[in-house]
């Protein structure tokens, strides 16, 4: 496995369909906590028992 530096692991691309109002609620569970909607996906994962590296639970837009 390929990693940037010790501690960050590359990502890998999950694409997935989802009923439109799921991901109406995503939208408004990521604007409720000011984040984005990969943020509040990989929380509800880690949450079902998944692992997430918490390093990987960030906000990855661009702040101006």
């Amino acid at each position: 496995m390929k990693t940037l530096n010790k501690n960050v692991e590359l990502e890998d691309h999950l694409q997935i369909q989802v009923p439109a109002e799921t991901k109406y609620d995503l939208r408004l569970k990521a604007l409720n906590s000011r984040e984005s909607i990969r943020m509040v996906v990989l929380k509800a994962l880690q949450a079902y028992g998944v692992i997430v590296p918490i390093e990987a639970i960030c906000d990855r837009r661009k702040k101006h």
